[in-house]
C-alpha cells in the first residue's frame, strides 16, 4: 500500500498547501504536484467528473507526482465514498455536513468493520489489486488507521451543532466553506472571509476544533502570503490556493490585459 501523506501530515502537525482541481486533466494534476504543492482538492461535487476511469487516472497522476489527494464527493453517499477510497484517495471531503448523524454516516462509510460499514474487496487499486506481498489483514488495519475523513462546514446548521459534530470519533478535519455558508445565511458573497457573519463562524470553528483534536482546512481568500499567515496563526493546517481553472483563467485574463489589449488598441 502507498503511504498516506495526508495522514502523515496530520500526525506531524505540519501545515500543508494545496490547490483545487476542477478540470478533468491528469496533466494539470501532475504539474501541481511537480511544482511543489502538498495536496490537491479534487472536486466531483461541482464538476462532471464521475466515479470512473477518468477520475482514477487523475488520482494516479497525483500519485506519480507525489502529491496527496483529498476528494470532495458529490454527496454523503456510501457508494461514492467507497469508490473514491478504492481508487486510492488519501481522504474524502463530505459536503453539507449539518449534524452529528451526517458525520457518523460519513465516518462509517469510510472505514471497515469494526469501525464502519465500508464494503471490502481485494481487487481494487487501493489494495494494489491484491498483488505482490498483499496481506488482507494489514490492508484492513491500515485503511482504517490512515483514511482521512473531512467534513465541510458550509451551512449555518453546522454551527448550530458544532460540538456534536466535532465529537464524532473518526472525523479528522473540517473544511471551512465561506461561499456556501454565506449563501445559507442569505448573503450573496463569493469567498469573502472578512464579512462579520462569516468571520464569526470561522472564529467559532477555530476556537472549538482544538478541543476535539480536529484539524482545519480553509482556502486563503484572497490567496496572499498575508492571508495564509493569518490562517496559520488561527491554527489552520491545510491551506487551499484557489483551483486550476481559476488560476489558469487569471493567467489568460492577465495576458489579455497586459499584452493583447494594448496591441489591439494600438491599431
Amino acid at each position: 500500500m502507498r503511504p498516506n501523506k495526508l495522514r502523515d501530515a496530520l500526525k506531524e502537525s505540519r501545515v500543508i498547501f494545496g490547490m483545487g482541481v476542477f478540470s478533468c486533466s491528469p496533466t494539470l494534476v501532475e504539474i501541481i504536484g511537480y511544482s511543489g504543492f502538498d495536496f490537491i482538492y479534487l472536486d466531483t461535487e461541482h464538476t462532471p467528473l464521475g466515479y470512473d476511469s477518468t477520475l482514477e487516472h487523475m488520482i494516479r497522476a497525483a500519485n506519480v507526482a507525489g502529491i496527496s489527494v483529498a476528494l470532495r464527493v458529490k454527496g454523503n453517499d456510501e457508494h461514492m465514498i467507497r469508490n473514491a477510497l478504492e481508487m486510492g484517495v488519501d481522504g474524502v471531503i463530505i459536503p453539507h455536513m449539518m449534524k452529528k448523524e451526517d458525520a457518523e454516516k460519513a465516518v462509517k462509510a469510510a472505514r471497515f468493520q469494526p469501525f464502519g460499514i465500508r464494503g471490502a474487496c481485494a481487487e481494487t487499486r487501493s489494495a494494489n489489486y491484491g498483488a505482490g506481498d498483499f496481506k488482507w489483514e494489514d490492508y484492513i488495519r491500515r485503511s482504517n488507521e490512515d483514511t482521512v475523513v473531512i467534513g465541510l462546514a458550509e451551512d449555518k446548521e453546522f454551527f448550530d451543532h458544532i460540538d456534536d459534530i466535532l465529537s464524532v470519533k473518526g472525523l479528522d478535519m473540517i473544511n471551512f466553506g465561506p461561499t456556501d455558508l454565506a449563501m445559507s445565511l442569505g448573503l450573496p458573497l463569493l469567498y469573502q472571509m472578512d464579512v462579520p457573519a462569516i468571520q464569526e463562524a470561522f472564529e467559532k470553528l477555530v476556537s472549538r476544533a482544538p478541543k476535539y483534536n480536529t484539524a482545519i482546512m480553509c482556502a486563503a481568500a484572497p490567496p496572499t502570503l498575508e492571508q495564509a499567515r493569518k490562517l496559520i496563526t488561527k491554527g489552520v493546517r491545510a491551506i487551499i490556493l484557489r483551483n486550476d481553472i481559476v488560476n489558469f483563467r487569471n493567467v489568460c485574463q492577465q495576458y489579455i490585459k497586459d499584452i493583447i489589449s494594448p496591441l489591439r488598441d494600438s491599431k
